[in-house]
């Protein structure tokens, strides 16, 4: 795993706040929960880990290296949802096998197996 901080963030969309201020410090190889009510910040907050979205304020930290600006390719993170089906025609194992088969840094087709 890696040492993930995100420092002072903050997420605006369009004229809603999704996120103001979140100061986290999850340490490498550490069990992390992020729970909360629905509209509460925590699939915007995994977004801004994977980067899928940018902050409108603050800092993402993997590994002490400010990655706030870096693309979802770059930053080797991995993101499940609650809606295991992130391309239904697959099945649960396509849909879990499908982030480990990038053209960059694709894994052993025997590794992914197991």
């Amino acid at each position: 795993m890696a040492h993930i901080q995100l420092k002072n963030i903050s997420k605006t969309f369009g004229n809603h706040t999704a996120l103001t201020g979140l100061d986290l410090d999850i340490a490498d190889g550490e069990f992390f929960v992020l729970l909360g009510e629905t509209g509460a910040g925590k699939t915007t907050t995994l977004r801004l880990i994977a980067g899928l979205e940018k902050p409108s304020e603050g800092q993402v930290f993997i590994d002490g290296v400010d990655v706030a600006d870096w693309g979802a390719a770059e930053r080797d993170v991995a993101l499940v949802l609650q809606q295991y089906s992130l391309y239904p025609r697959y099945t649960v194992r396509e849909n879990l096998e499908f982030p480990l088969k990038p053209k960059i840094r694709r894994l052993p087709d025997a590794e992914i197996k197991d």
